[in-house]
């Protein structure tokens, strides 16, 4: 009891002289404060991290209850309406929860009596010229009595977030932010961000890859700021409680073309810009022998220029070829690089629209995605495609039975996507043995897996190996040919 009478001591001097006993309390201007007018924010540098409006602080016994509350006043009449009914709501949902409901007893209290306390603390933050975003900390510390002379303390913690449009006043909600594909955009980024960084590697527990799906309801909820996508992880959510709430920003690289403006400019994107296409030399004719080992090399995810170019420089450089599942929107960005693989004599596929997981997906939904992808490859590269490989490889019934193309997945991962490392890519087919019949997966967008295979295709062909497409390997090694809605995957191509 005493520690926490201290601890609001301590704070009620650190941000104000003579903060009020009850009511709002009195107002502490930040150092350098930004004023935000229903228009366009006209930032300013401030010492601490793009402070919004000026901070109000409010210290409030209500014994059993006390308050000790920060948020920003923006001078916005509709925006600081909506950040105090916030608040109000907070303050009456804790009252309702922990306050006496006895008047006479709860009259005989002083402040000494006070053991459920509400704190609330913020960060602000400009995200574009009339966006802004405000995040509440709300931590609720309850003591209970053990004995007479023990208690324990039960500590809530909650995150609130809010983002405003400056010029209307209004709340912009996520779900408006985000637009189709963003969710698995930020379930990979986050499962390869973990699994590969201390210290959540080794920390991680449960079926994390499961909690972490795009349709798991785990990045509903996320907050910008001027670098990215803010995610918050509570205590034992994925992790040990030892390392408390965890939170995690997604750069805006990440996100490129994933995120709505809602009437106002998006976050700036740094667009990677496209290389000049290289026109590939004559195309050689080749002869493939059914009776000499085989093995496809496949590329997901892609067209991304730089990696995927590279990767076509190794295999124009050596005469060889591969099958690349290509994303619809990628093929829209970029329809030169695809149209570079097709001159070399690749085989190009679909990996669906966005990469969201199909198991997950409606047929209805199935349907407009299969439909979507088709006409950006039709526009932009002039032909629809036959094959595909549903992302993460996934595929059910409902999948199989919607989709007018041969479903592919692979024999061999590489791991490409986890361990970004060449040598340990080479490791991963080296270790495999014998590769005839075999089709190896791996990612277009990285720079170690366009490293990877400027090894990889001369070592195997110097192996005896001749590299071929998925359709080539299917014909020439299992006498078959892939057929719409069937699943030709570990078992096949073996």
């Amino acid at each position: 009891m005493k520690r926490r009478k201290w601890t609001i001591c301590l704070l009620a001097m650190a941000v104000a002289l003579g903060v009020s006993g009850c009511g709002r309390g009195n107002t502490v201007a930040a150092a350098e404060p930004l004023m935000l007018q229903a228009g366009p924010i006209r930032p300013v540098e401030p010492k601490r991290s793009q402070l919004i409006g000026e901070k109000e602080s409010t210290i409030e016994y209500a014994a059993p209850l006390a308050y000790v509350l920060a948020y920003p006043h923006l001078s916005n009449e509709a925006i600081d309406n909506q950040i105090l009914q916030f608040i109000d709501g907070l303050k009456t949902e804790f009252a309702q929860k922990y306050d006496l409901k006895d008047e006479k007893e709860k009259k005989r209290l002083s402040q000494e009596d006070c053991n459920s306390f509400l704190y609330l603390d913020y960060d602000s933050y400009i995200v574009s010229e009339d966006k802004i975003c405000i995040i509440f900390y709300e931590t609720q510390e309850l003591e209970q009595k053990i004995s007479l002379t023990e208690q324990k303390t039960n500590t809530i913690e909650r995150v609130h977030i809010f983002h405003f449009n400056t010029k209307t006043g209004e709340r912009i909600t996520e779900d408006t932010l985000r637009k189709d594909g963003f969710l698995e955009a930020v379930s990979a980024y986050v499962i390869r961000y973990f699994t590969e960084n201390e210290p959540y590697k080794d920390r991680i527990f449960g079926d994390y890859r499961k909690t972490l799906a795009p349709d798991a309801g785990r990045f509903d909820r996320f907050a910008l700021n001027d670098k990215g996508v803010l995610l918050f992880f509570e205590r034992y959510d994925i992790f040990p409680g030892s390392l408390g709430r965890v939170e995690l920003l997604v750069p805006y690289s990440e996100l490129a073309g994933l995120l709505n403006g809602v009437g106002i400019e998006a976050p700036p994107v740094v667009e990677e810009k496209e290389p000049e296409v290289k026109e590939p030399t004559e195309k050689i004719e080749r002869v493939i022998d059914p009776t000499k080992p085989m093995v496809a090399l496949t590329f997901d995810d892609g067209p991304k220029p730089g990696s995927t170019e590279r990767i076509l420089d190794a295999l124009e450089k050596n005469h060889a070829v591969a099958t690349f599942f290509d994303l619809g929107k990628l093929v829209e960005a970029y329809p030169d690089t695809v149209k570079r693989e097709l001159a070399l004599g690749c085989e190009v596929g679909s990996h669906s629209y966005s990469h969201k997981n199909f198991n997950t997906l409606t047929p209805e939904a199935i349907n407009e995605d299969v439909k979507k992808t088709a006409a950006a490859f039709q526009k932009f590269v002039g032909f629809e495609p036959t094959l595909f490989r549903p992302p993460y490889g996934n595929s059910n019934d409902t999948v199989k039975k919607h989709i007018p193309m041969a479903l592919v997945t692979w024999s061999i991962d590489t791991l490409d996507w986890k361990t970004k490392n060449s040598d340990a890519i080479m490791k991963v087919i080296r270790s495999e043995g014998d590769l005839d019949g075999k089709v190896i997966l791996m990612h277009g967008i990285y720079e170690t897996s366009a490293e990877a295979t400027e090894k990889l295709v001369p070592y195997l062909i110097k192996q005896g190996y001749q590299l071929v497409t998925v359709s080539e390997m299917a014909k020439y090694r299992h006498d078959g040919k892939l057929e719409s809605g069937k699943l030709y995957g570990y078992s096949y191509f073996q």
